[in-house]
C-alpha cells in the first residue's frame, strides 16, 4: 500500500510538473514569437513557395488551450496573364499551429478554416492552370530589411488539413471549353501533405447540388510529374430534389493539368443526361433517360504531344428512352445498348423505338473497339467493318461491309411498304439497293448497280463522285440514270400552296428581290449527268422517251437537251447559267416545256392566279446577281398558255373590280384556256396576246407589265356569256400586280365601247377566242386543245339578261357582274 501511494504522489508530481512546464513554455512561446515577425516569414515563405504574391492581414497569436493563429484580409495573386487580381480571397483564416514545426523553421497548420473564400479557376486552351504553382519563380516582397526577407524565406509553411465553408467557386476552362460557378458549402480535406488526401466536398448552384468525396495520390501543387497519382472518387448529382445522378472514378493520371496519362475506370448511372448540363454549362446532351455506363478510358496520345486522345479499353451502355430528334427530325429511341468487353472485341449496337410515329429496330456490329476508335479519329482514313439491320414499321435497311480506308465497299439493301416523302409525298412497294466502293481513302466513291423500284418510279443507274475530281479541284460528280417510269406527281405531293392574300406579289423563294441569288454554288461543284425515262407521268399527262444531259464545268451550267414525246406536243428545249465571271448570265430557248403553274408563279414572285399545267415556250436571255437586276436585264419574247385548268376567282375580280369579284366569288373557276405572250425589253413585258375563258366569262386585251416595278397598263375587253346572251365593256387596268386598279377604257372620242349580243348561234358572243390565243401563246408549236366546246349563244331575249326572276339562277348573277363592270346600273 506504501507502495502505491509514493506511486501516486509521483505521478501527481509528474503532472503537476508538466503543468508547470507547459504553462512557462506557453509563456515563453509568447513571449518569443512575434506576430509581426510571424507574418512576415509566413508571406515569405509561401511566395517562394508558389510563385504568387501574398496579401495578410494583421495576425493575431493565441497559446491557449493551443497555440493557433487567425489572419484577416487573405489574398494569393493570380497567375500572370489571369483574368483577376487574386486567385484566392477570404475574410479571414484560421489554424492551429504546431509548436514543434516551429523549431524545424516551419509553420505546420493544422485544421485551417477559411471564412467566404473566393475561388477563380482558369485554364487556357493550351493547359496552362492558374492553380498551377511555380515556386522558380517567386515574387519577393518588399521589405525595408533585406536581411531579414531572406532569413524568412528560409522558412515553409505546410498545410494538414483543411475546412472551408460557404466558399465561391467559378471556373473557365477553356481546354474543355466548361464554365460555370457554385456555391461550395463545405471543403473539407485531411491529410493535405500526406500520402493519401482525403476528399469531403458539397456544393449547389441555382439547378441543383452535388457531393464529392474520396482520396487521390499526394498532393503537389509545383509539379506536373505524377506518374501514377491516384484517383478515386465518387460523385453525386441532385436536381429538382431528386437524385440524378452518381459517377464513380477510379484510376490514375500522370498529368491533370493537361488531362493527359490517364488510365480511368468509370462506373456511373444518371437518371437523365439532360440534367447534367446544369452542372456543366456549355454542354449540349442528348435527352437520354436511365443511362448506365461502365468504361475503362485512356489517354492514347503520345506523352511529348500537346493534347490527349481518349481511348475506350472496355465499353457497356445502356439508356431508357432517347430524344434523338435532335439528330434526326422525329427519331425516338426507347432505349440503347453498345457493349465492348475489350478493346479487340467487336462493338455490339442494339436499339428500338420510334420514327415519324413508326417502329424501328436496330442490330448488328462495328469493328473492334479499337477498329472503331481509330477510324472515328482519322475520319474514316482507317477502314471500319460494319454490319447494320435496320427494320420496323416502314421498311427495312441492311448496310454491309467495310466503310473507310484505301478501299471500302459496302451493300446496301433496302424495303419499304409505304415511305413517306416531303410534301405528303409517299414511295409505295419500295426495293432498292446498290454498291458502294470508296477509294483512295474517301477520295472516290462509286454507286454501282443502283435499283429502284416502287409503284411510283422504276429506275437504275451509276454515280461516280471524285472529291477533287472537278476543275480546279471541287467535286465532280458524273454518271447516269435510266427509268423504265417516273410518276412524277406523286412524287411531288401536294405542292399547291394555297395564299391568304391570292394576289399578293411575293419574292421567288421568300428571298428578298435584292438579295444575291447563290450562284457561287455553281463554282463549287462540277457535274456529267445523264437521265432518261422511258414512261413519264407529270401534270396529268403522259409523256415518253424523256431525256436530258446535265453538265456544270467552272460555273457554268448546261442543261441540253430537255426532251419528251407528250399527247399532242413534244417538249424540247435547253437551258444555260453561266456563272464564271463575276456577272452571271442566263439564258434559254424552250421549244415547249410543260411546268406546273403554282411552280412557277412563285419563282417568277406572281400571285396563284391559276393553276394546272402551262406550256411554255420562247426563248429568254439576261444577267445578273439579284432577282431584280435579272428582271431588269431580261430580254426575249415568252408565251404561256393552259388549258382545262382552273383561275382564281378572287385573282380575276381584282383585274375586273370589286363589284366584279364579288360577283365571281373567291375560289377557283375552271378554265377552259388561258394563253399570254409577250416580248421583254427596257425594264417591260410588251404583252400582245391576253386569252381567258370560262363558262362565263371571256376576257381578251394587251398592255404592258413593269418587269421590276410591277406597273399594268393593261386594255382588256371582258365579255359575259349566260343564258345566251354576250355583253362586253373596254376595261384599262393601271396600278401594280398586287394593287391593280380597274376602270372603264374610253375611245379616242371619249365613249365606251360597250357591246350587248342578244341571241343567234352565229353572233360574235359565239366566236372562240381559244384557237388564237392558244396559237399565240404557243408561237405555232403544237398542245392539247380544250376537252370542253365553247359556250354558244342561245335565244333567249333581252329579260333574261335584265334580271328577270323567272329566269335561270345564272342570270342575276351575270347581272351582278354587269354592274359590276359598269354595263347595268
Amino acid at each position: 500500500m506504501a507502495q502505491n501511494g509514493n506511486a501516486r504522489r509521483i505521478l501527481l508530481g509528474s503532472v503537476a510538473a508538466l503543468v508547470v512546464i507547459a504553462g512557462g513554455a506557453g509563456l515563453a512561446v509568447k513571449s518569443m514569437l512575434d506576430p509581426d515577425a510571424l507574418r512576415t516569414k509566413a508571406i515569405a515563405a509561401i511566395e517562394k513557395q508558389t510563385g504568387r504574391k501574398v496579401r495578410m492581414g494583421g495576425l493575431e497569436l493565441h497559446v491557449f488551450p493551443t497555440l493557433s493563429l487567425s489572419v484577416s484580409d487573405v489574398g494569393l495573386s493570380d497567375m500572370a496573364g489571369g483574368a483577376y487580381t487574386d486567385m484566392v480571397t477570404a475574410e479571414k483564416l484560421q489554424a492551429s499551429v504546431g509548436l514543434m514545426a516551429l523549431l524545424h523553421h516551419e509553420i505546420r497548420l493544422e485544421d485551417l478554416k477559411l471564412v467566404h473564400p473566393v475561388v477563380h479557376l482558369e485554364r487556357t486552351d493550351k493547359g496552362m492552370a492558374n492553380w498551377r504553382l511555380s515556386p522558380t519563380g517567386a515574387q519577393a516582397t518588399a521589405t525595408a530589411d533585406t536581411k531579414t526577407t531572406q532569413a524568412a524565406s528560409d522558412w515553409k509553411v505546410q498545410i494538414g488539413s483543411i475546412r472551408i465553408s460557404n466558399a465561391d467557386l467559378d471556373w473557365d476552362d477553356q481546354m474543355s471549353g466548361s464554365r460555370g460557378k457554385v456555391v461550395l458549402d463545405h471543403i473539407n480535406l485531411s491529410d493535405v501533405d500526406g500520402a493519401k488526401p482525403e476528399i469531403d466536398v458539397a456544393g449547389h448552384n441555382d439547378s441543383g447540388s452535388f457531393t464529392l468525396a474520396g482520396h487521390t495520390g499526394a498532393i503537389n501543387l509545383t509539379s506536373t510529374a505524377r506518374a501514377g497519382w491516384p484517383v478515386a472518387l465518387q460523385a453525386a448529382f441532385r436536381a429538382g430534389g431528386q437524385q440524378v445522378g452518381q459517377l464513380a472514378v477510379d484510376g490514375t493520371v500522370a498529368d491533370p493539368d493537361h488531362m493527359k496519362g490517364y488510365n480511368i475506370r468509370l462506373d456511373g448511372n444518371i437518371a437523365s443526361l439532360k440534367a447534367i448540363e446544369a452542372f456543366v454549362p456549355g454542354l449540349s446532351l442528348p435527352d437520354a433517360q436511365r443511362l448506365s455506363i461502365k468504361a475503362n478510358v485512356v489517354d492514347g496520345s503520345a506523352a511529348d504531344k500537346e493534347g490527349s486522345t481518349p481511348l475506350l479499353n472496355s465499353l457497356h451502355l445502356d439508356t431508357g428512352a432517347v430524344d434523338a430528334g435532335q439528330y434526326l427530325s422525329g427519331l425516338t429511341l426507347q432505349g440503347l445498348s453498345v457493349d465492348a468487353p475489350g478493346p479487340k472485341d467487336a462493338v455490339t449496337i442494339r436499339s428500338q423505338g420510334t420514327w415519324q410515329g413508326q417502329g424501328l429496330k436496330l442490330s448488328g456490329t462495328l469493328g473492334s473497339l479499337q477498329q472503331v476508335e481509330q477510324a472515328a479519329l482519322s475520319h474514316l482514313a482507317d477502314p471500319l467493318p460494319l454490319s447494320l439491320d435496320l427494320s420496323g414499321d416502314p421498311g427495312s435497311l441492311r448496310v454491309a461491309g467495310t466503310l473507310g480506308g484505301s478501299r471500302a465497299v459496302v451493300n446496301v439493301n433496302a424495303t419499304a411498304g409505304k415511305l413517306p416523302l416531303p410534301n405528303g409525298a409517299v414511295i409505295d412497294h419500295l426495293e432498292a439497293s446498290t454498291h458502294l466502293v470508296s477509294e483512295d481513302n474517301g477520295a472516290h466513291f462509286q454507286l454501282s448497280d443502283i435499283a429502284l423500284k416502287s409503284t411510283q418510279v422504276s429506275l437504275k443507274g451509276a454515280l461516280d463522285l471524285s472529291v477533287h475530281g472537278g476543275h480546279a479541284g471541287v467535286p465532280l460528280v458524273s454518271g447516269a440514270l435510266d427509268a423504265s417510269w417516273v410518276n412524277a406527281d406523286a412524287l411531288m405531293g401536294n405542292t399547291t400552296t394555297t395564299r391568304a392574300d391570292a394576289n399578293t406579289v411575293a419574292p421567288a423563294n421568300g428571298k428578298s428581290s435584292d438579295e444575291t441569288l447563290p450562284f457561287d454554288r455553281l463554282r463549287k461543284l462540277d457535274a456529267d449527268l445523264r437521265l432518261t425515262v422511258a414512261q413519264l407521268e407529270f401534270e396529268g399527262d403522259e409523256y415518253h422517251n424523256a431525256l436530258t444531259h446535265i453538265s456544270l464545268r467552272n460555273g457554268l451550267l448546261k442543261v441540253d437537251p430537255l426532251q419528251a414525246e407528250g399527247t399532242g406536243r413534244r417538249l424540247s428545249g435547253q437551258f444555260e447559267v453561266n456563272a464564271s465571271g463575276s456577272v452571271p448570265t442566263v439564258s434559254g430557248t424552250i421549244g415547249t416545256l410543260v411546268l406546273p403553274a403554282t411552280w412557277l408563279e412563285s419563282k417568277a414572285g406572281l400571285s396563284n392566279m391559276v393553276q394546272g399545267a402551262l406550256q411554255v415556250v420562247g426563248e429568254v436571255h439576261t444577267q445578273g446577281n439579284t432577282a431584280t437586276e435579272l428582271r431588269t436585264a431580261m430580254t426575249g419574247h415568252l408565251g404561256v398558255s393552259m388549258v382545262n385548268g382552273t383561275v382564281s376567282g378572287s385573282a380575276l375580280g381584282e383585274l375586273l373590280g370589286d363589284a366584279a369579284r364579288g360577283a365571281l366569288g373567291s375560289g377557283p373557276i375552271a378554265l377552259r384556256c388561258f394563253g399570254l405572250h409577250m416580248s421583254m425589253a427596257d425594264k417591260k413585258a410588251n404583252v400582245d396576246t391576253i386569252g381567258v375563258q370560262t363558262n362565263a366569262l371571256t376576257v381578251t386585251g394587251k398592255g404592258t407589265v413593269g418587269m421590276v416595278s410591277h406597273d399594268l397598263d393593261l386594255h382588256l375587253v371582258p365579255q359575259v356569256m349566260i343564258s345566251g346572251t354576250g355583253a362586253s365593256v373596254p376595261l384599262r387596268v393601271g396600278g401594280t400586280l398586287s394593287a391593280p386598279r380597274p376602270k372603264m377604257d374610253g375611245g379616242a372620242d371619249g365613249r365606251y365601247a360597250i357591246g350587248l349580243l342578244l341571241g343567234g348561234s352565229d353572233s360574235k358572243a359565239a366566236v372562240d377566242p381559244c384557237p388564237a390565243t392558244l396559237k399565240a401563246a404557243r408561237e405555232g408549236q403544237a398542245g392539247p386543245e380544250p376537252t370542253t366546246a365553247a359556250p354558244k349563244a342561245k335565244s333567249s331575249g333581252a329579260a333574261g339578261l335584265l334580271g328577270n326572276s323567272k329566269s335561270s339562277p345564272d342570270v342575276k348573277k351575270a347581272a351582278g357582274l354587269l354592274k359590276g363592270l359598269g354595263i347595268l346600273k
